[in-house]
């Protein structure tokens, strides 16, 4: 005999799935080739393949999917790929569910499950079935669990059915209950208990609750009257024991003396198949039938009454809601009750099925779709034709109008004779037109739905809470650049900025867990590459026992609004920033003006000390005319009122003077100034605001960047251009600040040393005068503490060679005179410096005064004054600083620090509080307060 075909002589019953297992090529799975499965694997696929039953097979670690021919229909579509496939991958929508289980079956245990009920994929789309299946472990040769076997069977359609008889069974109660005079019963063959409703307890005077409980047999036939009890008692037993129809008429004795009859009628059933126990019962109904009785004479009467009750069963019959016809053997139209009549209209007399073919309907669903039902398609022609039972939903004319369409559900059932010979059928009809129409609303208003969230500018999205994403619109595609399919999957959340995402899985768990509205302002990633704010809101959906089902929500652009907003906080933050430097500005000259004026009114004093005061007050009025001036400069320049004065303008001169209005700021701060002249010529200008646009960026370069620092000025041309650049090795422009550098009231951060720091009008005012030349200015920066570039380029006018002018400047020292008091003034504004001085020497005080801080740390060395009067913003070393070191140095030495400063908000005073000052005092100070609080330390010099 052939070895390999020996090999696979247990798929040789397998079917077809035996012969695709044998066709399968296995040289690259995990098993490996055939030849090698081992002796258990052979075993079990044989046994699984030989089966009858829908049965599975999973093997090994990886559980292996094998299957026999019976099992393929619940695979669905997944049947073609499915042999060979891990299960938890063929199945991965019920995993979860069965995972617990098939461990425990590979431990060893064993499980069956009736009536089990999973959500499957198997068609493309969830569906709710239910199951029956037992779960047996395969083990080798070895008793080591090596697979699963299942043998499982689908029982939706009888769990459906079983849901469609409950219902019966409550419409049937309903009726019951609504006839009034309709007792049921039932009697449990098996157990002997006996089951009855209020109405039939009523009839035999037992109380309710007991006959729901359930009672013997005997309580209710002792009841029945002498005559009659041996002729009912034997009607049950023959009913019984030949499972016959059961229909009889007693009497039961009432205790008011008078008689009821009853009709009682019932017959042996079998609970549906799949229902615990399967058990058999013998149940019917009694109906109170003494008026009929009462009503008739002897057997003629009781013959008339019984037809009366039979005409009050065919009323109910006519009050049904379903349309009911009957048909004899043939197929011949015996009777139509008036819900029949009214779906279908007057019927045909139809003699036989063969005449049926008159009745015009039409297949909905599947592949006869649309077309026309032959006589022998109806349900009731099956079902005459062999069938126990048919069913179909369908489309009708009704015969009395041509034209209208209605949708039917159609139930056909066999009527059977006591010998079980075929003697007619029933059929119901549902008109379910209405529910139809319903659901192609529902499926109109979805298209609709999804046709407005496509137009809608916000991104839609809806998502079930076991599935995950349910919809997203075409926006979210149109937004981000990313198929739609592919941001279903997961990409959307790759979409939002990663800082964004923690903050965003916070909120949206505790919005989850809660059921609570959500929302969140984040970032979301544009097909351009930039990210971009959105509000992403989203509401919960429940079901209608208030389980949270769905969630269905919108992403709105906002990115316009919120940099909007940003833009807003920073013009009013810059606001702010300036109203504080006017603040300091204004009042850094106000405090020598107030000084000198105090000491003007002071008796005896000297020409001397008259004409320092005076001039004192004429330079600081200069300052203040010129903040003024810068302020005035600044609004005709942005309000388009400034006129050049045009003419043929020298760059080289331009250049000169702005180097000789600049160079005194240069050189009080140490700076070294390098000139690159390489070029010169000449545009077409005004000179004075030339000069204004280049000295503003000098003294900008002068003002950011630390003392000793390196400038350089450079004129080169190109291109019918010559470009004036500044150069610095200061504190460099931040990325966020570069954008508006030019813009009105823009400064760097503002540090207590900006005594000179300006309003934040100087480069604002550079570009507006740049801009009236028909110029441009640029500004570049490496970062903070990389230096900065700003550049102005203007058209020449004529090509020529010029020279700079140079300028030079000196400082001037303070003298300090011996006084009450030992003092020691820190400011770099030498003005305020000496007219303080002035005025505390005219009090008696010993007053010496420094212009930095590290000169005022090397006075402090030599000769410790008791009291420190120190400005805030100082060029090296800010007062803040400078109060730490001093008190460092104060080696128990008595001192009082003073803070004099141009900063007075709240703040300010904390900060200087903080950081060691005793007082604080804001510019112009008030003299008395400051020489009260000297005066109050009882120093001797």
């Amino acid at each position: 005999m052939d070895r390999n075909l020996g090999e696979h002589a247990f798929l040789d019953n397998g079917g077809a799935m035996g012969e695709r297992i044998r066709a399968h090529d296995w040289s690259g799975h995990l098993l490996g080739p055939v030849s090698g499965w081992v002796p258990a694997l052979r075993t079990g696929l044989a046994i699984v393949l030989g089966s009858a039953f829908p049965t599975f097979l999973a093997w090994g670690e990886g559980l292996t999917l094998f299957f026999n021919d019976a099992y393929l229909p619940m695979l669905g579509n997944k049947a073609d790929t499915a042999l060979g496939r891990p299960h938890p991958e063929v199945w991965h929508e019920v995993w979860p569910e069965l995972a617990p289980y098939i461990r425990r079956v590979l431990d060893g245990e064993s499980f069956f499950f009736e009536n089990y009920a999973v959500t499957l994929e198997r068609h493309g789309y969830p569906e709710q079935a239910w199951f029956t299946f037992s779960y047996s472990p395969l083990r080798d040769e070895t008793g080591a669990v090596r697979g699963v076997i299942c043998t499982v069977m689908e029982v939706t359609d009888k769990v459906q059915a079983l849901a469609r008889h409950k219902q019966a069974e409550e419409r049937l109660a309903l009726s019951l209950e609504a006839s009034g005079n309709i007792g049921t019963w039932s009697y449990d063959l098996d157990s002997g208990a006996t089951h009855v409703d209020e109405r039939f307890a009523r009839l035999f005077q037992v109380e309710a609750a007991l006959a729901r409980e359930g009672t013997e047999l005997n309580r209710f036939t002792d009841m029945i009257h002498p005559e009659d009890r041996p002729r009912v008692l034997a009607a049950i037993d023959a009913a019984i024991r030949n499972e016959t129809l059961y229909d009889i008429e007693y009497r039961i004795p009432q205790r008011s003396g008078v008689d009821v009859w009853v009709n009682a009628r019932g017959k042996v059933f079998a609970d549906p198949a799949g229902t615990a126990g399967n058990a058999r019962r013998f149940a019917g109904i009694a109906v109170d039938i003494s008026e009929r009785k009462a009503q008739a004479e002897a057997l003629r009467a009781s013959e008339a009454r019984a037809e009366a009750d039979r005409q009050r069963l065919d009323v109910l019959l006519e009050a049904a809601p379903v349309g009911i016809f009957y048909v004899d053997r043939a197929g011949k139209l015996l009777s139509a009750n008036a819900a029949n009549n009214a779906i279908w209209g007057a019927y045909p007399q139809s003699q036989a099925v063969e005449e049926y073919g008159l009745w015009k309907g039409w297949h909905i669903d599947g592949p006869l779709a649309g077309q026309a039902l032959a006589a022998h398609e109806w349900p009731v022609a099956r079902v005459l034709a062999g069938r126990e039972s048919d069913a179909g939903v369908f489309e009708i004319e009704p015969f009395d109008i041509p034209g209208l369409r209605r949708t039917v559900l159609v139930r056909a059932a066999v009527l059977r004779d006591a010998g079980g010979a075929i003697t007619g059928a029933v059929a119901a009809h549902m008109d379910i037109t209405p529910q139809v129409a319903a659901e192609k609303a529902l499926k109109e208003s979805e298209g609709r739905f999804r046709a407005i969230a496509n137009v809608i500018p916000q991104m839609v999205w809806s998502t079930h809470v076991a599935t995950g994403v349910t919809y997203l619109n075409e926006r979210w595609q149109a937004f981000t650049g990313v198929p739609t399919a592919e941001l279903a999957n997961g990409a959307w959340y790759d979409a939002v900025h990663p800082d964004d995402q923690p903050e965003l899985d916070r909120r949206w768990e505790h919005s989850r867990t809660a059921g609570l509205p959500f929302e969140f302002e984040h970032r979301l990633r544009h097909h351009s590459g930039q990210y971009r704010w959105v509000l992403s809101r989203a509401l919960p959906f429940a079901d209608a026992h208030g389980k949270l089902t769905d969630w269905m929500g919108t992403l709105t652009d906002i990115h316009a609004q919120k940099t909007g907003e940003a833009e807003l906080r920073a013009q009013a933050r810059r606001k702010d920033e300036f109203l504080a430097m006017l603040a300091h500005e204004l009042r850094n000259p106000l405090a020598p003006i107030s000084n000198a004026a105090q000491l003007l009114g002071m008796p005896g004093l000297d020409e001397r000390r008259l004409r320092q005061s005076s001039e004192i007050i004429a330079r600081q009025v200069r300052h203040m005319t010129e903040l003024v001036d810068d302020l005035l400069d600044v609004s005709r320049v942005t309000r388009g009122l400034v006129q050049l004065d045009r003419t043929l303008v020298d760059v080289g001169a331009v250049v000169a003077g702005a180097v000789e209005q600049a160079r005194p700021l240069v050189e009080a701060r140490g700076h070294t100034l390098e000139l690159h002249l390489d070029a010169g010529g000449w545009v077409d200008g005004d000179r004075t605001r030339l000069v204004q646009v280049v000295s503003n960026l000098l003294n900008n370069a002068a003002k950011y960047t630390p003392q000793g620092g390196r400038i350089a000025l450079q004129v080169a041309r190109s291109a019918g251009q010559v470009t004036i650049s500044v150069r610095d090795n200061g504190i460099g422009i931040g990325p966020d600040v570069l954008p508006q550098v030019f813009d009105l009231f823009t400064q760097a951060e503002r540090t207590p040393d900006r005594t000179q720091g300006g309003l934040g009008l100087g480069l604002a005012l550079v570009k507006s005068l740049v801009q009236l030349h028909g110029g441009s200015v640029r500004a570049e920066s490496a970062g903070l503490g990389q230096g900065s570039r700003f550049s102005v380029s203007l058209a020449l006018a004529r090509q020529d060679d010029a020279a700079p002018a140079q300028a030079q400047s000196a400082l001037a020292d303070v003298a300090t005179a011996a006084g009450r008091a030992r003092i020691l003034i820190v400011d770099d504004n030498l003005d305020a410096a000496q007219s303080l001085g002035e005025v505390l020497r005219a009090f008696g005080h010993a007053v010496a005064s420094a212009a930095s801080s590290r000169e005022a740390l090397d006075l402090a060395a030599h000769d410790w004054p008791q009291v420190f009067v120190l400005d805030i913003g100082l060029p090296d070393i800010d007062g803040y600083e400078l109060v730490r070191r001093l008190r460092t140095l104060q080696d128990g030495r008595p001192a009082l620090y003073l803070a004099l400063t141009g900063y007075g908000q709240a703040h300010d005073r904390v900060l200087s509080r903080s950081a060691g000052f005793d007082h604080h005092f804001v510019k112009p100070v008030d003299l008395r307060a400051l020489v009260a609080v000297i005066d109050g330390i009882g120093a001797a010099p």
